[in-house]
């Protein structure tokens, strides 16, 4: 994975479990976050699979 950097603090994001909710559901992915603000991030793959696929699942109902 490349070197990714925290927009605010300009330090290196760490690999972490990251927590999305979406109106009711919880679920956690592989993704980024910073070790000084805490903000967390999703890898573009994990975004145009997981989330998009999801997305497309709730709007069809």
């Amino acid at each position: 994975m490349a070197e990714w950097y925290c927009f605010q603090d300009k330090v290196k994001l760490e690999e972490a479990d990251v927590t999305l909710s979406y109106i009711v559901v919880n679920r956690f992915f592989k993704g980024l976050k910073c070790p000084k603000c805490g903000v967390q991030y999703l890898p573009e793959e994990v975004v145009m699979t997981d989330i998009q696929a999801a997305e497309q699942e709730l709007d069809s109902k």
